[in-house]
């Protein structure tokens, strides 16, 4: 854990972003260079890599909450870190995105233009906002609403993504929404687990 810890946001944000343009290069080998397949390809590979950093940054809370700990304990200490890995991924994705809509004219929805763009707004402002003089600055509870509906919008755009995928691929779509379902139950149940705390502690001060 004290390894974990030690390696510094940078490092994460760097390894997300080399890992990421990884992702993509690989897109572009697989159909052979410099051409529309490849380039969606890249678009596609890089969106399915930052969801799961998503993922990991969205569980970490609830994980540590139900069983706190060990590798969850490490998790929500360095959430900030996989969040910010998770923005410097996503934005990779809007370039691959960008490169195959601007370069070689591939066809982008209203919901993808839209629904899109609004989800890249709140990753820009929750990366922007993950520090601790954001939080002073705008206050526990203001910084926590921007996060919490942020992250809630991003789940939506992802769960709208993948739903529109079931019929023509089943084998990415189902396992992308049971994970992001599966994260959505251990939200609630770290909920659950707070409040049923709260309400002893309440208990037992009465």
């Amino acid at each position: 854990m004290t390894r974990a810890h030690s390696i510094s946001t940078a490092a994460v944000v760097c390894l997300a972003t080399l890992a990421a343009l990884a992702v993509a290069a690989f897109g572009y080998v697989e159909f052979s260079g410099w051409n529309a397949d490849s380039a969606g390809a890249a678009a596609r590979y890089t969106a399915r890599f930052s969801f799961l950093w998503f993922l990991a940054a969205w569980s970490a809370g609830a994980l540590a909450t139900l069983r706190p700990g060990g590798w969850r304990a490490v998790m929500l200490r360095r959430r900030r870190a996989i969040g910010l890995g998770f923005a410097a991924a996503h934005f990779v994705h809007l370039a691959a995105l960008l490169i195959a809509v601007l370069l070689f004219g591939s066809q982008a929805s209203a919901k993808t233009v839209y629904g899109g763009g609004a989800g890249y707004v709140f990753v820009a402002l929750m990366a922007l906002t993950s520090n601790n003089w954001s939080m002073r600055a705008l206050g526990s509870r203001n910084w926590k609403l921007l996060h919490t509906l942020g992250a809630l919008t991003i789940a939506v755009i992802f769960a709208v993504s993948y739903l529109g995928r079931v019929e023509d691929k089943p084998w990415l779509a189902i396992p992308a929404l049971t994970l992001l379902g599966g994260v959505v139950l251990l939200k609630l149940a770290a909920s659950l687990k707070t409040a049923r705390t709260a309400r002893s502690r309440v208990k037992a001060a009465s």
